[in-house]
């Protein structure tokens, strides 16, 4: 029978379930910390008095927006997707994923590997931190889990099978529809507002009707394309690091949907906190590095993803015989190009997104000075702007790289 945990019940709540408390040790010396920052989810950190390396993590999706509260509810059934992709990931990629210790889809919880060792990706960002192997583990994720779920790889029945557990996220689903592809370039009480940058948005992006209806295709390959498994949310803040490893969180928006929006997104946000930089830096290395990061996690993915893709023998969409070499590698090529630029596209609503929907980032809004958070976000949304102008026409990732590096030289230190 669900009921919503708080931080006196979590305890009495993991004590009943072995498995865990072989993690925790002894149920009489358990202590529990409230860590969630996130929008949707509480999130509980419970861990043993007597050897606080002993601890766990416990999320659990109450029937309302946690960062709005009871007045704006929302199904709890996110976590029984969160669950499923999880478990999902943990077959696929369990280097890259917190391992799951108790699922419980009823009671709307997920009890899972602590990363105490680890920061969120997103808060090390804005502090300077680099992280040597980010891009690659990203890159490595992201071709592992998108090939390895779609057409190029699963036999059609147990691709159907699959999707059909990941079918019924509607809800979140619309929430994304919503704020990634709608909200944000009209009038809307949900938006966000700094009134120094209302009035460009209003005379620049909201009155840009070849900007908006590029949106618009983008929205609709979003709701109409299954290409593979998403995690749906994957940004700097669904990350936990260190220096040598990388751990993807938060999957409660997974669903089935196009190659290049998990790619996108991640895209996004590095350019999310490479604008950020030109106020936060003294230099432009941090700008450069994340940048770099960029072509390192395209890079990766593709050749990951080509080499499953040469490794496959039949598939859904691959049946021996249907073309040869040249015929094959000539479909790769354009299939790739193609992955490249629907990435971009989904990247300039991402970062649009990100500046001016109810869900920003700290890499901007924790920047006080309106004034200088506001030149930020007008350079975020000309870097939208160019990324969607010129999404189709870029051929490879070297090109991106340029077009990135040209914006961003051009801006000034804030």
């Amino acid at each position: 029978m669900y009921q919503v945990l708080d931080r006196e019940s979590v305890c009495d709540y993991l004590r009943s379930i072995p498995a865990v408390m072989e993690v925790l040790g002894s149920a009489d010396s358990l202590q529990v910390a409230e860590i969630g920052d996130g929008n949707l989810n509480f999130v509980y950190r419970v861990s043993s008095l007597n050897d606080a390396s002993r601890s766990v993590i416990l999320k659990q999706a109450v029937p309302y927006l946690r960062m709005v509260g009871e007045e704006w509810p929302l199904a709890r059934d996110r976590m029984t997707y969160e669950i499923r992709a999880l478990t999902v990931y943990n077959q696929l990629v369990p280097d890259f994923v917190p391992c799951i210790y108790h699922a419980d889809e009823s009671m709307s919880t997920l009890v899972m590997q602590c990363l105490d060792d680890h920061i969120i990706l997103r808060h090390g960002l804005i502090a300077g931190e680099q992280y040597p192997d980010v891009g690659r583990h990203i890159g490595k994720f992201l071709a592992e889990t998108l090939f390895r779920t779609s057409a190029f790889s699963m036999d059609s029945q147990a691709r159907r099978q699959l999707m059909d557990r990941f079918t019924l996220n509607a809800e979140l689903c619309k929430l994304t529809e919503e704020f990634i592809f709608t909200f944000p370039y009209m009038e809307h009480h949900s938006n966000y507002s700094n009134p120094l940058t209302d009035q460009w948005v209003r005379e620049n992006l909201r009155n840009n009707s070849e900007y908006k209806l590029d949106v618009l295709k983008f929205k609709e390959l979003f709701i109409t394309k299954t290409d593979a498994l998403l995690h749906a949310d994957l940004h700097t803040g669904s990350l936990m690091v260190n220096q040598s490893e990388s751990y993807v969180i938060d999957m409660e928006f997974s669903y089935f949907g196009p190659f290049g929006f998990d790619i996108g997104q991640i895209m996004a946000n590095f350019w999310l906190c490479t604008t950020s930089h030109l106020h936060r830096s003294t230099n432009h290395d941090m700008v450069n590095w994340l940048i770099d990061q960029t072509r390192v996690v395209w890079q990766v993915f593709s050749s990951q993803f080509l080499k499953l893709w040469f490794e496959a023998t039949e598939s859904a969409m691959l049946t021996p015989g249907l073309l040869n070499k040249t015929e094959l590698d000539d479909y790769k090529g354009r299939f790739m190009q193609k992955l490249l630029q629907e990435t971009m596209g989904f990247a300039a609503c991402c970062v649009a997104r990100r500046t001016l929907g109810i869900a920003g980032v700290a890499d901007i809004r924790d920047v006080e000075d309106l004034e200088i958070r506001s030149k930020l976000e007008i350079i975020n949304l000309k870097l939208s702007m160019l990324l969607m102008k010129r999404h189709d026409s870029v051929i490879d990732i070297e090109d991106v790289i340029t077009l990135i590096s040209d914006f961003y030289r051009a801006q000034p230190n804030i």
